[in-house]
């Protein structure tokens, strides 16, 4: 943008086609930031992570709901998919997390079954992914439970480090830090990758990695964040 050159953010899946976007004339902060505003014919609402059939209040954070004129019939001969797949009002629930502004600027968080539960705390993977990939040295990165006795849950960061770069997990803590992620969202064990499991259509494989680390093929290293000492 510093450059003169607008980008666009959208949001969409096979399901829904592509319904959600910025607009070149909205304010720069909203196109960083958002998904943008469902177009024309659309409409996309917030319902409640524990009742897919209750709307979210303004601003919290809740399963993202859709219906409108690009919106599937259903999944072919599959009835029972299609049924899972609507809540008791008609509105298709995407499986995604997110939240939206006064405005309608939708803002999304991850995938429902991608949150990570440490000690009660509801911890989304979507933010932290987004921050560690700002660090100059990490070309792709992936947040995703890893089993505990106590808490249940806690944090591992899986990154792949860009070619002829290197990067130590205190580093990466300390970049997080700085970009803002909460101490109580910090991973606490860091997975140094050559390459991620992806999909074909290149999203990550998260089950492979947390059953990577269960079996013990892959090791990820204990990081502890350490705030630096004010001056």
């Amino acid at each position: 943008m510093s450059r003169g050159v607008v980008p666009q953010t959208g949001y969409g899946m096979t399901e829904t086609c592509s319904h959600q976007y910025t607009l070149p004339d909205d304010p720069p902060e909203r196109i960083v930031e958002t998904c943008g505003r469902a177009c024309e014919g659309f409409e996309v609402r917030i319902w409640r992570r524990d009742n897919p059939n209750a709307e979210a209040a303004p601003g919290e954070i809740g399963q993202i709901g859709a219906r409108g004129a690009s919106l599937m019939l259903g999944y072919f001969d599959d009835q029972a998919a299609t049924e899972a797949a609507f809540n008791a009002q008609g509105w298709f629930m995407t499986g995604d997390l997110g939240w939206m502004d006064e405005c309608g600027y939708l803002r999304v968080v991850g995938r429902l079954k991608d949150i990570i539960i440490r000690g009660g705390r509801n911890i989304y993977p979507g933010r932290i992914e987004a921050l560690a990939t700002r660090h100059d040295a990490v070309e792709r990165a992936a947040a995703f439970p890893f089993a505990d006795p106590r808490l249940g849950e806690r944090v591992c960061l899986a990154v792949v480090v860009r070619e002829d770069m290197v990067v130590e997990p205190e580093a990466i803590l300390q970049h997080l830090d700085v970009a803002g992620l909460s101490k109580y969202d910090m991973p606490e064990f860091i997975l140094l990758l050559e390459e991620m499991p992806l999909t074909a259509g290149g999203k990550v494989i998260k089950h492979e990695l947390a059953r990577g680390v269960e079996e013990g093929r892959l090791r990820p290293v204990p990081a502890r964040f350490r705030a630096p000492a004010p001056h």
